[in-house]
């Protein structure tokens, strides 16, 4: 939604030269790929037209194209690949086309292109002569209201491509309706006291012979729309024009890489107009690229300054108290009193604090007299910050975090790292492994808005970082640091690096966790009967785990609850020439029974096994009997509803045959249980089966009710952290 503080930027963006930035294109990554097209943005994701198979449905083509009808979808806007999209609403999922559409800044009206023809006359659609209109619903707490029809559609012309006004008081869409300048033009119609004003075409120089067609009015009154006119690269082609003294002014098409030899249209974007997305067939297939208006970055780096939240406090005069029982006293204003005439202190975050100094009574605590007062304000300096540790050791993931930055002047729409190693990446927060060791500099850059000029602007800090050699203790190379003192003078001294290999492992010994030693990690799945575990095997028993969060198998050897337990198996291990293995922590597992699942608050889902005892199978067979798949319902229903967990799969068996036997069972019965999960509509990505046999007992195999309680399956389920998601900041939208 639009901040009300920032309304006059709008004005001071459409005064900037377009010569003052470029543009930066790339896909949207939305997978799998569909003939996706006309892309329009709400709150922060994007909605758009599609045409795309859907299971189970009764297929209607275009008669011209034979392609399936358009339906609304919806991603989450974000520079990462991989996007999923699903169906916008089902109120607008119909046997017709539907969409492209429009919404108001607030989200709760659109207006949408629909066939204007009903069900029972689809013969039309077949025959390719149904007309299409626009459509009205408005957001309750219930839902999408019903659909209210624009009273100017007609059997006769198309009324297509609506954009609203911010406040949904215009509308502008595309017509074929008579009276027009040639082809398809742009016509508009106001709202006044709920009814809609007989269409007109547009003023000034906007419509012409060739096809003018999905329009895009921004916030700040910028028309952005796509023509086939001549002057452009392409086919269709996005143009913007500005509405200057009743009319709108000539059209000016954007450039490349906006504008290609393909066809481009659909443009809209986010509240500054800086950010945003529009569609191109310029790949051979209409698909949705996201873009970026932006200048030349990683110039003018400053070295990153800290942050000095330490004062000290001098009483201005002192009075002589005598033998009397009072005492000077500041009153630091965060609830911190300290004694004596000067004082030093260092505050833990910026802020106004009402300092005083005060005479009290000792034995009473009461105030005597008040000396003095004013109020103290810290303010952090006015810079990117980046917040990562001073060194790493070499192979190890380091988080790089930008949400610290001060700058209360840029509007922030953008976040660029370099690396120091030739790697760059882009996001407020990122990860990375360096491979050797040495000192990098690492760079943030972060572009946005002036909030006085309405351009845009870019800051970059810098930041060493030391990497270490994992395999080389450093316990007597000393490293240089600074810091500074409470008066701002800078001291310098060398301190020596000790050896902490993994961070995680601050967790106090025995408490809600324990320790593995993890041999490796692997990308794909590995047979325990690999020669790489001959040995090793014969002294301890390999687990097999998945890590969603690396999205790797991991092959680990031990349990213990203190690192003391440990360390023989370790040196164990060394020898026996595994040299990258590590400690790792474990994390506490809530173990809940299949019934508990739907009790379970979301936020407690990660590190939650779901145990189902009473998944059953034939004996010797990898079949699910149908009476317990109305049991898995509820596991179904949370994938559904939050499509961003993983679900790992676990099937164990009882000790009862062979290993290589059971292991295999194992398998098929979590590949079983993956095809049930499909069969529901749980995309297959989102399941990782693990057959691990009679490796992970939990009960005594030499009685039958301990084998019972054996055969079981484990689900463990996934959610990812903000801290792990390596993507742009949404930018604040308008639509």
């Amino acid at each position: 939604m639009i901040r009300q503080g920032h309304m006059a930027v709008f004005a001071l963006i459409a005064q900037c030269a377009v010569g003052q930035w470029t543009y930066e294109v790339i896909p949207s990554g939305i997978r799998p790929g569909g003939d996706d097209y006309a892309p329009v943005i709400l709150d922060s994701s994007i909605v758009f037209c599609s045409m795309r198979e859907r299971p189970g449905i009764v297929r209607i083509e275009q008669a011209d194209t034979h392609k399936p009808l358009s339906d609304l979808y919806r991603v989450h806007y974000s520079t990462e690949a991989g996007l999923d999209p699903e169906l916008f609403d089902e109120r607008f999922t119909t046997d017709l086309n539907d969409g492209p559409a429009s919404f108001t800044g607030d989200g709760r009206s659109i207006c949408f292109t629909r066939n204007t023809a009903a069900p029972a006359n689809l013969n039309k659609l077949r025959k390719g002569n149904g007309s299409l209109g626009l459509f009205f619903s408005e957001k309750t707490a219930q839902g999408w209201s019903e659909t209210v029809a624009f009273p100017y559609n007609s059997e006769e012309y198309d009324i297509v491509h609506p954009a609203f006004s911010e406040d949904g008081s215009l509308l502008i869409f595309a017509s074929n309706m008579p009276d027009g300048a040639g082809g398809m033009d742009l016509f508009s119609s106001e709202r006044k006291g709920g009814t809609w004003s007989a269409p007109e075409k547009l003023r000034g120089l906007v419509n012409g012979p060739d096809n003018e067609v999905f329009p895009f009015l921004h916030a700040n009154g910028t028309l952005y729309f796509a023509s086939s006119r001549p002057g452009g690269p392409g086919g269709l082609d996005i143009y913007r024009t500005e509405f200057v003294d009743g009319s709108w002014s000539e059209p000016e098409v954007l450039p490349e890489p906006i504008n290609s030899t393909g066809n481009d249209l659909g443009y809209t974007s986010f509240f500054t107009d800086i950010s945003g997305a529009f569609s191109s067939d310029r790949s051979g297939r209409d698909e949705i690229y996201l873009f970026t208006k932006n200048i030349p970055r990683f110039v003018d780096a400053k070295m990153q300054e800290e942050n000095n939240y330490c004062y000290r406090f001098e009483a201005p005069r002192v009075q002589d108290l005598g033998d009397l029982p009072l005492n000077y006293r500041w009153d630091l204003g965060n609830g911190e009193k300290l004694t004596g005439t000067k004082v030093n202190y260092c505050y833990e975050t910026p802020g106004a604090y009402h300092v005083r100094l005060q005479v009290v009574d000792t034995i009473t605590q009461a105030v005597f007299f008040q000396e003095a007062e004013y109020v103290l304000n810290i303010e952090n300096i006015h810079q990117p910050y980046i917040r990562m540790p001073d060194s790493v050791r070499t192979g190890k993931w380091v988080s790089m975090d930008g949400t610290s930055t001060y700058l209360p002047d840029l509007y922030v729409e953008d976040m660029r790292w370099d690396l120091g190693d030739g790697a760059l990446a882009r996001g407020n927060k990122v990860e990375h492994r360096f491979s050797k060791e040495g000192t990098y500099t690492v760079k943030l850059d972060v572009m946005g808005v002036d909030l006085g000029t309405g351009e845009l602007k870019a800051h970059c800090v810098t930041k060493d970082i030391h990497v270490l050699d994992r395999f080389r203790d450093m316990e007597d190379d000393a490293v240089l640091a600074s810091y500074q003192d409470a008066t701002g003078v800078t001291h310098e001294f060398e301190y020596r690096i000790l050896p902490h290999d993994e961070m995680s492992l601050a967790i106090k010994q025995g408490e809600d966790a324990s320790f593995t030693i993890e041999l490796f990690a692997s990308k794909e799945r590995m047979s325990l009967d690999d020669p790489v575990f001959a040995e090793i095997r014969k002294h301890y028993p390999v687990i097999e785990r998945y890590d969603p969060v690396r999205g790797t198998y991991t092959y680990s050897v031990g349990e213990a609850k203190t690192l003391a337990e440990m360390y023989e198996i370790y040196q164990k291990v060394k020898e026996l020439q595994f040299l990258d293995a590590e400690m790792m922590a474990l994390d506490l597992e809530n173990v809940i029974d299949l019934s508990q699942l739907a009790s379970t608050r979301v936020e407690d889902l990660n590190n939650t096994v779901v145990r189902a005892s009473t998944v059953f199978f034939r004996s010797n067979e990898s079949t699910i009997d149908p009476a317990f798949e109305p049991s898995l319902k509820d596991l179904i229903d949370l994938m559904a509803m939050y499509p961003d967990i993983r679900l790992v799969i676990e099937a164990h068996t009882d000790s009862k045959g062979t290993e290589q036997y059971n292991r295999s069972l194992s398998d098929r019965r979590a590949q079983a249980l993956v095809q049930h999960f499909e069969e529901q509509g749980v995309a297959a990505e989102r399941l990782i089966p693990l057959g691990l046999g009679e490796d992970r007992p939990i009960s005594d195999n030499r009685t039958a009710e301990g084998r019972g309680r054996n055969r079981r399956v484990e689900f463990r389920l996934s959610r990812p952290q903000e801290e792990q998601a390596l993507q742009l900041r949404d930018p604040i939208p308008t639509r």
